[in-house]
């Protein structure tokens, strides 16, 4: 057996006030390889506030201490929920029976209502409950480990009796591999409750938490392409239910021919090493088909699988849209079939193979629509929680004959377009990590004589430059064509009469308008990649950013995006160091060189 990693833990009990000061200081974070989402509804953060209020005692909140890029931090191992909820309550997001906490009962509330970054709503509870509230001594475990990995051991234990999470969210916990990142990567995807980095702050998980519509932030459960397309319900996609259903899938892609999975619980289970019972041959048996899966995924690329999993959603949602109806809508005969998410598998695995094994593409839209108008009349999907991959098949090309003869040979490679779906979310990922991300509406000045705009670009080369200073094995992205600034949007639409396309808070304008100055897209996309060649950048980065510069057209609006991996050692543009300060590129001066050198 091996020799047991040393755990120095300690256990006390901190008041409120001192555990949202860490919160404030970005000293707790949330790592989303191995814990649920935020999926509390109102009522369940009531009732936490309440309890609070009443004095009630809490569970153990167990943290781990971690460095991050040299930092001391938190790691929130259990008690995510419960922390969220809290804070909620104090900077006044939540209300309980209809009345909210008085911010001027704690010095950092009060300093941030000062400041007027939060704002007090009303009706207030009384100072003396706001203030016990302020004191109350929560029960706290932390602890620092020799080995970081055994907290995705801790984390996998304390869940694993199943009595508060899901199958799949028991599954996941822990797990670390190919084919459960795949999983979790397309699952957010999808969802749209990405973010830059697995590991990111408390502070943003509000802006991907999963909420209902009596709560005015986070993503709203009713928007999720599963619950609008009557897939799933509301609780299916807090119970994990959609990344069943992405595992079945993922499964059923990898295999070979000869070899394709069933669709059951114990193989979803085996999916991620998890045996049917205890004994020696059900664990050995399991493991093996964990590695399985994961060698299949890197053996036929993660990213590549990825992709052509995300093109083929984004073109069933092209259909659903064009339809003017929801999938259940679109293809149900009656209403008396309930297997939505296996008729939901077929139809996408029907595209699938259709697009990335046949590699066709769309050829008819309308003539498609029509062909899935009640198209389940056509699936004869067998009952029980068993689904043979016999049955599966035979429905399958049931589906693909049924729609083949609206699609035409594909001469490219589709598997390297981007997405809609990819693009949109690389925009919401800047939500979590704004110095990773920086939006620029173009390069050419928004005056009448709408020249080259040389500082711009400078701009460009300095932003270049803070990315790659954001320490080892970091990515950047700088989108051009997409504006920050409402003044920006309105001045391309005045110039060149474009309507810019709403994506968040930004607007897409594209570059096609400034492409005309440089003869076409390609020889702008050129253009711009020999002006970083030739600039003053560290040859290590410049090198890889000039080759690292896309093309993608998002709704028939051209976009460019230039990717930035950092190095083994800081960048210089010239003799001067760059970096990242949130959404601003500052000078790097003095000792703050020397902390910039620290990060590699």
């Amino acid at each position: 057996m091996a020799e047991p990693s040393r755990i120095d833990l300690n256990i006390r009990a901190e008041n409120v006030q001192e555990v949202y000061s860490w919160y404030l200081e970005g000293k707790l974070i949330v790592n989303r390889r191995y814990q649920r989402k935020l999926v509390w509804t109102k009522d369940e953060k009531s009732q936490l506030i309440d309890t609070m209020i009443k004095r009630y005692p809490l569970p153990l909140i167990l943290l781990a201490e971690v460095e991050i890029d040299g930092v001391a931090k938190y790691e929130i191992i259990d008690g995510m929920q419960r922390l969220n909820a809290m804070f909620s309550f104090i900077e006044n997001k939540l209300d309980v029976r209809g009345q909210h906490f008085d911010l001027e009962t704690m010095a950092s509330a009060k300093q941030l209502l000062d400041e007027g970054k939060l704002t007090q709503k009303e009706p207030k509870f009384e100072r003396s409950l706001c203030t016990h509230f302020a004191n109350y001594k929560l029960p706290i475990s932390t602890y620092r480990l020799d080995k970081v990995e055994d907290i995705d051991e801790i984390f996998r234990r304390i869940n694993s009796n199943g009595r508060r999470l899901s199958n799949q969210e028991i599954r996941q916990a822990g797990v670390i591999g190919a084919f459960a990142d795949a999983v979790r990567d397309l699952s957010s995807e999808i969802r749209g409750d990405v973010s830059h980095s697995s590991v990111l702050l408390l502070n943003n998980m509000d802006t991907i938490s999963i909420t209902n519509r009596d709560l005015d932030y986070g993503i709203k459960v009713e928007d999720i392409y599963w619950v609008q397309n009557g897939i799933f319900r509301k609780e299916d996609i807090r119970d994990s239910r959609d990344e069943d259903l992405i595992a079945d899938i993922l499964g059923f892609i990898i295999y070979p021919d000869d070899n394709k999975p069933a669709s059951s619980n114990p193989v979803l289970d085996s999916y991620y090493g998890r045996p049917t019972d205890s004994s020696d041959e059900a664990l050995a048996s399991a493991k093996g088909t964990k590695l399985e899966v994961d060698r299949l995924v890197n053996a036929q690329g993660k990213e590549v699988i990825e992709k052509a999993f995300l093109q083929t959603h984004d073109l069933i949602s092209q259909v659903i849209k064009n339809a003017g109806a929801g999938f259940r809508e679109l293809t149900r005969q009656t209403n008396g079939n309930n297997r939505i998410p296996r008729h939901y598998q077929v139809i996408f695995l029907a595209f699938y193979e259709i697009l990335f094994l046949e590699k066709k593409q769309l050829a008819d839209l309308n003539g498609l629509i029509k062909a899935l108008e009640g198209i389940d009349q056509h699936i004869n999907i067998t009952t029980g929680g068993n689904w043979s991959a016999l049955n599966r098949r035979t429905n399958i090309n049931a589906i693909k004959g049924i729609i083949r003869e609206y699609f035409r040979d594909n001469p490219l490679d589709p598997v390297v377009i981007t997405g809609i779906t990819e693009f949109e979310n690389l925009i919401k990922k800047s939500g979590t990590e704004a110095a990773s991300y920086d939006f620029k509406q173009g390069l050419h000045r928004l005056d009448q004589h709408k020249a080259f705009d040389s500082e711009a670009f400078e701009k460009i080369l300095q932003t270049i430059c803070g990315i790659a200073n954001l320490g080892r094995n970091k990515v950047g992205y700088i989108v051009i064509g997409v504006c920050d600034k409402d003044a920006d949007a309105r001045r391309v639409k005045e110039l060149y009469n474009i309507d810019p396309i709403k994506v968040g808070r930004f607007n897409v304008v594209g570059i096609d308008h400034e492409a005309q100055f440089h003869t076409n897209i390609d020889k702008y996309h050129q253009f711009i990649s020999d002006r970083i060649n030739k600039s003053s950048l560290s040859d290590h980065i410049k090198v890889r950013v000039a080759s690292n510069i896309t093309s993608l057209v998002y709704k028939e609006r051209a976009v460019f995006i230039i990717r930035i991996e950092t190095g083994d050692e800081p960048c210089f543009l010239g003799d001067v160091m760059y970096k990242r300060v949130g959404a601003q590129t500052v000078e790097v001066t003095g000792k703050d060189v020397v902390q910039i050198v620290k990060l590699f």
